[in-house]
């Protein structure tokens, strides 16, 4: 499981040193930040601030990833904000 993580994590590494959008930042709040209210207002933060650089194969990372990294702070409200970002794009 370890591996799968980081393999992800590398991905979106790789994918975000083209555009500016650096993943690693919002997967760092979630295995960093250990209060869920904390962690909840930063990502909703980081998401509001950096999420516009972000591809689309970014923000799929992110939501594919979001039960990992956002564990219980995961919330409608954040969804929405990557369901927002991801439909600017199209």
């Amino acid at each position: 499981m370890r591996w799968v993580v980081f393999a992800l994590l590398a991905v979106s590494l790789l994918v975000s040193a083209s555009s500016g959008c650096e993943t690693y930042e919002f997967y760092k709040i979630g295995y960093t930040v250990h209060d869920t209210t904390e962690r909840h207002a930063q990502m909703v933060k980081w998401l509001a601030s950096e999420g516009k650089r972000c591809n689309q194969e970014q923000l799929i990372i992110i939501w594919n990833n979001l039960p990992d990294w956002a564990g219980v702070a995961d919330s409608a409200e954040i969804r929405q904000r990557v369901i927002s970002l991801f439909s600017r794009k199209l």
